[in-house]
């Protein structure tokens, strides 16, 4: 059996711990929470000016629409896909875009040379097929690897202007947007 001393010390701390855990929240007294208030956003912004109204077409450009829109009821019908006579190749490789021809010239090292840039491709075997696409036609084409990427490359020429001059030719032959850069072999 536990002494009279041995059980006043067990009775005493444990008022005491009582008393350490609860008075705190007995001498607070109410606890005051704030509150923030939040705004709410409007689901519709509300309006403060009026649309601006249609105004009439003017009669001298109403007549000229009328003009060409008569003009255009009178022309033939536009070919389509549908319509169309199919494409004789033969008659097409005859007008097909080529490259003019040119004799290789020799140049010194220290000299400026120019070379088109068609585009930097991830697609290797398509930068390939375009290549020989292109020699077939005449140009001067190759491809260079720049990391993962491959640049289809026209030339080099020590002309910068006869290489602007296809560009336009490019376009029309390939859609892309070459540029003249300066060839570092």
């Amino acid at each position: 059996m536990a002494s009279p001393l041995q059980n006043r010390l067990v009775g005493t701390l444990i008022l005491v711990a009582l008393a350490v855990i609860i008075l705190p929240d007995v001498l607070d007294g109410e606890k005051a929470e704030t509150l923030e208030e939040f705004e709410s956003i409007p689901l519709q912004p509300q309006q403060n000016t009026k649309l601006q109204e249609p105004q009439p077409i003017p009669d001298d450009v109403s007549k000229k629409l009328a003009e060409r829109t008569s003009q255009v009821d009178e022309s033939e019908p536009e070919a389509t896909a549908d319509t169309a006579e199919p494409l004789d190749e033969e008659a097409l490789a005859e007008t097909a875009l080529k490259a003019p021809p040119r004799e290789p010239q020799e140049f010194a090292a220290d000299m400026d040379a120019f070379v088109i840039q068609l585009g930097a491709f991830s697609n290797r075997q398509s930068v390939e097929k375009l290549v020989t696409q292109l020699r077939q036609k005449g140009f001067a084409a190759y491809s260079e690897q720049a990391g993962d990427l491959t640049k289809l490359m026209i030339g080099p020429d020590t002309s910068r202007n006869e290489l602007e001059k296809q560009l336009t030719r490019l376009n029309e032959l390939t859609g892309l947007q070459g540029k003249v850069v300066t060839y570092k072999p």
